[in-house]
């Protein structure tokens, strides 16, 4: 009878000690469940800063390309912007000259001129920079 006291002494003592062993464990558990849950959210911003600086880094240069080409826009005159805006809207050399009462040679210039002041070297590179601006 003694042996048994023992040995429920001796389970009863085993049992506690390994109900501190679970709690502690759970302790830890729970710690590093909130060290990983607090590494999430120091990544998550992380990779928020990250996405920001790429939206400003490509709206800066979204703007450095629009003033470069506002500044190619300053080069040309009056009546070359004039041209250049029907240009956009699809006019012929010929229909321009009639609009503006001069002839089509003179529209022809023009053109020229303006494709080189702007550094365009075809009429598609011509529209696709005049539809820009209108």
């Amino acid at each position: 009878m003694a042996n048994l006291s023992k040995n429920a002494e001796e389970l009863r003592s085993e049992i506690l000690h390994l109900r501190r062993q679970n709690q502690n464990l759970q302790e830890q558990l729970s710690l590093h469940q909130r060290i990983i849950k607090e590494m999430r959210r120091a990544l998550d911003a992380v990779q928020l800063m990250d996405a920001e600086n790429q939206s400003r880094h490509l709206a800066n240069k979204a703007l450095d390309t629009r003033n470069e080409k506002l500044e190619k826009l300053e080069r040309l005159t009056r009546r070359e912007r004039q041209v250049l805006k029907l240009i956009s809207k699809g006019f012929t050399s010929r229909q321009i000259a009639e609009k503006l009462g001069i002839s089509k040679l003179t529209i022809d210039t023009h053109r020229k001129n303006i494709q080189r002041k702007l550094e365009v070297s075809n009429t598609v590179e011509l529209l696709k920079l005049a539809m820009y601006f209108t």
